[in-house]
């Protein structure tokens, strides 16, 4: 498959001094996967091959001005950048024993997508709000991230249940991505029940656990303490959540519903973590009416910390996630936050699909930093994956309108096209002197090889 993505930034305009926000890049994936079956084992390997040209090297201060300056910052600080790496190289044995699968070596793996429902509507939400919120390849990235380790999937009629344990490799936006950061060890359990298809409503629920272990030798510390960490990352953190989705027949069309929580517990370089997360969403889909019109609206709320001073550490940390499905215009992470939103898609063609979403952003604790990014992605150094800006007292971070049109020429050819606009409100003036971000890109998806 190869990819191929042109982006433009205009980011929020900073005070005299600051860097250049207004640039544009070239970026092209290919990705080549050989598999192979032989006396019950299925083998594939996946080789990447990633090139960029015309990153900015001047898209920094304060803090990154959009993923050009973190791919240039991270990549080497080169205006162009390439590389060849091992992005899959793992066996599966099916069926190992009655219902029981083993996968063992360098997988990709999105939490939330264990078990499928069978149900198209169930399984189109899930792939939008549910996919990757808290593990992730980070696919959008160019460079993404997998992950070296074990997984194991017991499937029962009524049931599914897969056991993880893994180091992720580096990747999102640093160019050394077949590098496997063995400080970071994640182990997650999920069982998800199977709702069979029929004419009827559906339910699919799932509980998951998962444990982040963080010792990285990175100074960066992504929290409100404003202090540096010279003897590296110290984090041990404990998710444990649940997840209910629906789809039911209503009048000419369809309802949806979403419900998604988590509580964390643990150790924050040496402080107690104590956080949570929230995410509650609804919709209808006139499924019988010309273009198909699908109206939906939601609130997710992650927990901000307080007090920087005390010994209790209370913004909530999404591990390793693919950040893109939940922040399209990238500038902000879902870490103390609070995002509320209206969103209308339709298809007036089989092969065209459109969306707009529209967001009121706010932190949810004016003490603590509004964050960006998806996780970690170097071994070592200054750069942690998570980093945040001071809130400047307020909790208004701003209203974004984000839309979006996708179009498949055939099944293995496509283009995506995107443009978002971000107005900021004091979170976002109390540190740059420009109120308005605009992000928007054009990629073309071809899938390549024998059908």
């Amino acid at each position: 498959m190869n990819t191929v993505r042109a982006e433009s930034w205009k980011y929020f305009e900073p005070r005299p001094g600051g860097g250049d926000p207004d640039y544009r890049f070239a970026a092209d994936r290919l990705r080549i996967d050989v598999r192979g079956h032989a006396a019950r084992v299925d083998l594939t390997l996946g080789l990447q091959v990633v090139g960029m040209a015309g990153l900015p090297d001047r898209a920094i201060g304060p803090g990154a001005l959009g993923v050009g300056g973190l791919y240039f910052d991270q990549g080497g600080q080169r205006t162009t950048a390439g590389q060849v790496y091992l992005r899959l190289a793992n066996l599966r044995f099916p069926d190992l024993a009655r219902g029981v699968d083993l996968q063992i070596g360098r997988m990709g793996y999105t939490s939330g997508t264990e078990a499928p429902s069978s149900v198209p509507k169930i399984e189109t939400v899930k792939r939008q709000r549910l996919d990757a919120r808290i593990v992730g390849e980070f696919e959008w990235s160019i460079y993404q991230r997998a992950f070296d380790g074990v997984r194991v999937d017991v499937t029962r009629p009524r049931w599914k249940a897969t056991g993880v344990v893994f180091l992720p490799t580096q990747g999102g936006f640093a160019r050394q991505a077949n590098t496997t950061m063995r400080e970071v060890a994640v182990a997650g359990a999920t069982v998800s029940s199977r709702p069979a298809a029929g004419p009827g409503g559906h339910t699919q629920v799932q509980g998951f656990g998962w444990q982040y272990r963080d010792r990285r030798a990175v100074t960066q510390r992504p929290d409100n303490s404003g202090r540096a960490a010279p003897g590296g990352v110290d984090i041990d953190v404990s998710t444990a959540g649940a997840v209910v989705l629906g789809a039911y027949p209503a009048g000419r069309g369809e309802v949806d519903v979403f419900a998604w929580g988590v509580a964390q517990t643990g150790t924050w370089y040496g402080d107690d973590h104590r956080a949570t997360a929230v995410a509650v969403e609804g919709g209808y889909q006139w499924t019988a009416a010309p273009w198909r019109p699908w109206l939906r609206a939601g609130l997710f709320h992650a927990s901000g910390d307080d007090d920087a001073a005390d010994s209790r550490h209370g913004t909530y940390f999404p591990v390793l996630p693919t950040v893109r499905r939940f922040s399209q215009t990238t500038a902000y992470g879902i870490m103390n936050l609070r995002d509320v939103f209206v969103q209308a898609q339709a298809r007036p063609r089989p092969a065209l699909g459109l969306r707009l979403d529209v967001r009121r952003l706010d932190l949810a604790s004016s003490a603590d930093l509004w964050y960006a990014g998806s996780g970690a992605t170097l071994a070592r150094g200054p750069v942690f994956g998570y980093a945040g800006r001071r809130s400047n007292g307020a909790t208004r971070l701003g209203t974004a309108v984000e839309a979006s049109a996708d179009y498949a020429f055939t099944p293995r050819a496509s283009v995506n096209v995107f443009a978002g606009r971000l107005r900021g409100g004091p979170v976002v003036t109390g540190t740059f002197a420009g109120d308005t971000l605009w992000f928007a890109y054009v990629e073309s998806v071809l899938v390549l090889g024998p059908r």
